[in-house]
């Protein structure tokens, strides 16, 4: 007897990406040197609020009245605050809770983004119909009000605010990872799969979600930027992370007031969001063009 998946190829359906091949992605997202510098300062943020606790020069909750909104110095590189507390280490510290906002809330997006589009692109009918209709409900309603409710609903902790801004990447990633299967599905390695007797679940693991994976990817990363985006909003007007923890977003808020007084206070803050964010969109555009051959450059 032949086995179900003899008649496929053994190293997966024509368009997949091998593992061995994202090395060869890696250096094509990063050809350019915009595109190398986004990869570095991506790479330096995420190494500097991972390890925070090390390179931190003071305390970020050590109050020092004496110091109080001083400028950018040998003592303190980045200034203080209205309290004293050291900027830079603030700022560590900071970059440390929005990360893992963005990348919790951007986690939470995907896992109930993806098996949705899985299979409504897979199954059509009425499974396409109830998830696309309650897609399009979802769409219906801004972003950030969606997170504003969910987190004035349920509290303003953690968990809760990367749900409430994970919620919001669910339509884009729906539709996306919809569109994608809908275009293998007519393929004839699933038609093979399917006639040969290969289970749903098999076929869209093994056969499918390899073949639009780079586009989870992608929007992975554009989602990031989007998460972080709203949870530094949502800080920024009091629904975000509580004190004492503090974001890019809450230091932003507390630096709004003495713009005047101390613009470092917020020039600082803002750059790591917008370095944050930058190095993000580029890495993604970066990705886009490297796993897509239509975009690939020869």
């Amino acid at each position: 007897m032949i086995a179900h998946d003899a008649a496929l190829p053994r190293r997966g359906p024509a368009g997949a990406v091998p593992a061995r091949r994202w090395g060869r992605a890696w250096r094509g997202a990063v050809n350019s040197p915009v595109r190398a510098a986004a990869a570095a300062v991506l790479a330096a943020l995420v190494a500097a609020a991972v390890l925070a606790p090390a390179i931190a020069p003071y305390n970020p909750l050590t109050i020092t009245v004496a110091d109080r909104l001083t400028g950018p110095s040998a003592r303190h590189l980045l200034g203080t605050d209205e309290v004293g507390r050291d900027l830079l280490s603030n700022i560590l510290y900071a970059g440390r809770v929005s990360l893992l906002v963005g990348s919790g809330a951007t986690a939470v997006g995907m896992v109930l983004a993806v098996p949705l589009g899985l299979v409504a692109g897979l199954r059509g009918g009425l499974a396409d119909d109830l998830i696309m209709r309650f897609t399009d409900g979802l769409l219906a309603i801004p972003g950030i009000l969606l997170a504003l409710a969910i987190v004035a609903s349920f509290g303003t902790s953690l968990r809760t605010l990367m749900i409430g801004v994970g919620c919001t990447l669910i339509p884009a990633t729906v539709r996306i990872v919809r569109a994608g299967v809908l275009v293998e599905r007519a393929k004839d390695y699933v038609v093979a799969a399917q006639a040969l007797g290969s289970r749903e679940a098999r076929i869209l693991l093994r056969h499918v979600f390899p073949n639009v994976r780079s586009a989870v990817l992608i929007q992975g990363t554009l989602g990031m930027t989007f998460a972080i985006l709203t949870e530094a909003f949502m800080s920024f007007v009091g629904l975000g992370v509580q004190p004492p923890a503090s974001s890019l977003g809450t230091l932003l808020a507390s630096g709004y007031g003495f713009i005047r007084l101390a613009p470092w206070y917020v020039t600082f803050p803002g750059t790591a969001i917008f370095m944050l964010v930058w190095s993000l969109n580029v890495l993604g555009d970066a990705f886009r063009d490297s796993l897509d051959p239509r975009l690939r450059r020869f």
